[in-house]
């Protein structure tokens, strides 16, 4: 649910079963892939994936009041309008490309209430959540268990639109008024992956990222263990756990959030 914080003058609430908030279902930029060896050939692979995330922290956007997030994933899926989530890696020798790419829109009927006043009105809220990362690869350990260096950049915007009865801010009931807030960064960072061989089908996969430094969040880091299990040459099955956490402030627009859960995904190769 989101539980009002503060905003200026007032206090308020604005809650509903399960209120909009995919918001970053963080990109990562290179868990999609890991050969066991350099290949002087090009080789690509694309994984559609879903990342079962819950959510926590604080949100602040625009005109629209301060906000705490607290959500399962499960809570999520009821309000979902539309998601697209695939990572892409072509990798040549001891370099790789990666590609992570999604978009979110998630929309809910809440209520919303003033502490003190004993007052509800009917509220509704929308987000639209888009989020590209691109990332260069560079083998620094070959053999079978393979490591690479990888540096990128994560490009984030979020559009958060609500309408609130005015009653509820001294107006006329019935009527209603719009709050809304957009914000889009780039976060630069760096990470590391490591791929180790378990038997002819099975690999573990571990990765960490860290950035921002001021120059988009404050700070960002994720980390992701998982297994990678090889069901043709041209298939692969992708699970794992991954946890996120970003911290953005730039004046009236904050974003301070962790999210973590369980991923899969299909891996196609060619």
């Amino acid at each position: 649910m989101f539980k009002q914080l503060s905003r200026n003058n007032y206090r308020s609430n604005i809650k509903t079963g399960s209120l909009v908030s995919i918001m970053f279902v963080a990109m990562g930029g290179g868990h999609a892939y890991g050969q066991s060896n350099a290949d002087d050939n090009w080789q690509y692979e694309v994984m559609p994936y879903l990342w079962a995330t819950a959510m926590k922290g604080n949100v602040q956007a625009g005109r629209l009041p301060r906000t705490s997030v607290d959500m399962k994933f499960s809570d999520i899926v009821d309000v979902l309008d539309f998601g697209f989530m695939t990572a892409f890696e072509a990798r040549k020798g001891r370099w790789g490309f990666l590609f992570d790419g999604m978009y979110m829109k998630v929309s809910d009927s809440a209520t919303a209430s003033r502490a003190g006043i004993g007052l509800s009105v009917d509220a509704k809220m929308q987000l639209k959540q888009s989020m590209v990362a691109a990332a260069v690869a560079y083998r620094a350990i070959e053999g079978n268990t393979p490591v690479d260096i990888i540096g990128g950049a994560r490009y984030n915007k979020i559009d958060a639109d609500a309408k609130i009865d005015t009653s509820l801010f001294g107006g006329v009931a019935g009527r209603t008024v719009k709050r809304s807030g957009d914000k889009h960064w780039i976060d630069p960072y760096i990470g590391v992956r490591a791929t180790v061989p378990i038997n002819e089908k099975w690999k573990g996969i571990g990765y960490v990222d860290a950035g921002g430094a001021g120059s988009g969040s404050d700070l960002t880091w994720q980390g992701m263990a998982g297994l990678i299990y090889t069901y043709s040459p041209s298939v692969t099955i992708n699970m794992g756990y991954r946890y996120m956490k970003v911290d953005y402030d730039d004046g009236g627009f904050k974003y301070d959030m962790a999210n973590d859960g369980l991923y899969a995904g299909i891996g196609f190769r060619f």
